[in-house]
């Protein structure tokens, strides 16, 4: 609030305080100014909960004001203030002390919309309102105004009357205030143009009627029906919301008690201490009853319409859902035509490399026209095409076995497969003998092609030279087995003779040779890991061991023999197991 406004609010307030004072002073069933029902108490705390603390002026100015007139009239003026300040100090202890208990317990939040929050409030009333009748009958009772005789009697009623009212008239300002000042400030701005349904407008007045009938039979034939409000009052909870169980209350509230004042109630008895009980038990049992069940159905409500929202929140999202599983959906069928396209493209390439990769074998033909050694070959492409090679030539009495591996599957693999071919022929054509060269030149010639390729492949790669007896090996490939006579297996290690070709650019640093010298008889094994790692279904390698094991077993045998032990013996640990290596074995024998 600004200051302005804030002045204006207490003075507001402090009218309003002394007008319901009047009505609560009128209302009085007992000496000591206790009221039956005192509604300046309701509409006290229902300010400090919209207005906050800062009201506190006007709820004193305000009772001032009205205690003073009151107690004015045959006392001394100084004790008349003296008492009236001592009663609106309480008054107002009483309206800021419940606004604090309800903001505490209750939160700031609408406290009427949930059941245990009406619990919460009935409490805070409860024990606020003792401030009120304590400094209050204190105070007339040492002004002289009450004898010390009739202090709990008076607190009693007081404290009664101020309960009554905060339970009837602050539920009902609290949930009215705002809808009101927006109905105001419709109608200065722009004028009214609201709508009633005519069938809440055709209850509302059926419900008035049966009121007026009930209270006329209540009142008007004093028979004891006052009960038959009760009904009545859960109508309005189940159909008019939380302002219409308000108002109810408030319109029930005041027809009993207007009743009672004027004697005409079934709740009067010989004492008025009695009639003031079953009064004011009448008006607290269904006033609580209906808040509460007014705050459940709005629970219910709240519930409702948070399920329903989540509800069409769900449906979005199914709905969301479906459109992208529906639009994935169709990406996915693109992506498999694709893929098949791709699978077709892919798998006449791999047709292509697979008949290069055969045709470029040595045939049977020339491997039998060396006749220094006995020499057998073998080599079967996996599903996917690899790049292993081998070569057996021939070149004025010296023969160059060679032996390699290209790194990945499919036709990149298989043509630089191609290319390491050429380029061994090549260089066999034209004499050179230096092994270490040898493998330079071949380096050079693949790594500029994988550059020209944009490719990271590249290649193990050995080379055999044999010429009377001698063996001389260079290159980094798979060990080199040798079985002597007798079964005997050594086995060679390459990794020290060379570099992978196509890595490095230069790699005349790494390569070496080693000479092995061969006897009638020996035999010279060469492969690739797609025998060594072939694996079984339960994922079992073949291995090197197994692999000399074979052929140690048969080293008497043919090379050709030899070779066909080493392939059953594979195939027979493969079983059923996909092969994902390209297969390639060479076996030579000296004569």
């Amino acid at each position: 609030m600004r200051k302005t406004n804030l002045l204006l609010g207490n003075l507001a307030l402090a009218t309003l305080y002394y007008l319901g004072a009047r009505l609560g002073f009128l209302l009085s069933i007992s000496e000591g100014n206790a009221s039956s029902v005192w509604p300046p108490s309701g509409i006290t705390l229902a300010a400090v909960l919209l207005g906050g603390y800062r009201l506190w002026p006007g709820i004193l100015l305000g009772a001032l004001a009205a205690n003073i007139l009151n107690l004015a009239s045959g006392h001394p003026l100084l004790i008349a203030l003296a008492v009236a300040c001592g009663v609106a100090t309480g008054g107002t202890l009483e309206a800021v002390t419940g606004a604090w208990l309800n903001q505490r317990w209750c939160g700031k939040g609408n406290l009427f919309d949930r059941g245990h929050n009406i619990i919460k409030f009935v409490a805070a009333a409860a024990l606020s309102c003792t401030t009120s009748p304590t400094l209050g009958v204190l105070s007339l009772c040492l002004g002289g105004y009450v004898p010390w005789s009739a202090f709990g009697y008076s607190w009693f009623t007081w404290w009664i009357g101020d309960l009554t009212g905060v339970l009837v008239l602050t539920p009902l300002i609290f949930t009215w205030f705002h809808p009101i000042l927006n109905f105001i400030s419709r109608i200065f701005s722009c004028g009214w143009r609201g709508r009633f349904k005519s069938s809440k407008w055709a209850e509302f007045g059926l419900w008035l009627l049966l009121v007026g009938i009930i209270t006329n039979i209540a009142f008007g034939f004093r028979y004891p029906i006052e009960y038959l409000m009760i009904p009545l009052l859960v109508w309005a909870a189940l159909r008019f919301g939380k302002r219409g169980a308000t108002l109810a209350i408030f319109l029930v509230a005041a027809i009993a008690i207007v009743g009672s004042v004027y004697g005409v109630s079934s709740f009067i008895r010989s004492t008025l201490y009695e009639s003031l009980l079953l009064l004011q038990t009448f008006v607290g049992s269904v006033t609580v009853t209906t808040l509460i069940l007014s705050a459940i159905i709005n629970e219910r409500e709240s519930a409702k319409a948070e399920l329903e929202k989540a509800n069409q929140e769900l449906e979005y999202r199914v709905e969301k859902r479906t459109a992208q599983l529906k639009e994935a959906n169709g990406e996915i069928t693109r992506l498999n035509q694709r893929l098949q396209a791709e699978n077709l493209r892919m798998a006449d390439e791999l047709a292509v490399t697979r008949k290069l990769q055969q045709m470029i074998l040595p045939k049977q033909s020339e491997l039998e026209s060396i006749d220094q050694l006995e020499i057998a070959g073998f080599m079967e492409p996996a599903a996917e095409v690899g790049g292993d090679y081998y070569d057996v030539l021939k070149q004025n009495g010296r023969i160059k076995i060679g032996i390699g591996d290209v790194t990945g599957h499919g036709l990149e693999s298989g043509v630089l497969m191609i290319m390491v071919q050429t380029a061994v022929r090549t260089l066999q054509a034209s004499n050179e003998t230096d092994p270490v060269k040898f493998l330079q030149v071949i380096n050079q010639i693949v790594y500029d092609n994988v550059q020209r390729m944009n490719s990271d492949k590249n290649l193990s790669l050995a080379l055999l030279d044999y010429q009377g007896g001698l063996l001389r090996l260079s290159g980094q490939h798979e060990q080199t087995i040798v079985v002597r006579a007798g079964g005997l297996v050594e086995r060679i290690d390459t990794i020290d003779l060379g570099f992978p070709i196509g890595l490095e650019e230069d790699i005349g640093d790494f390569v070496s040779s080693a000479d092995v010298e061969l006897h009638p008889g020996d035999v010279v094994v060469l492969y690739t890991d797609g025998i060594t790692e072939a694996e079984n279904t339960l994922g079992v390698q073949y291995g090197l061991e197994r692999l000399c094991q074979v052929v140690s077993r048969n080293w008497e045998k043919s090379a050709g023999e030899i070779r066909q032990a080493v392939v059953d013996d594979l195939r027979r640990h493969i079983g059923q197991q996909k092969i994902y290596d390209d297969i390639t074995l060479v076996v030579f024998k000296q004569k």
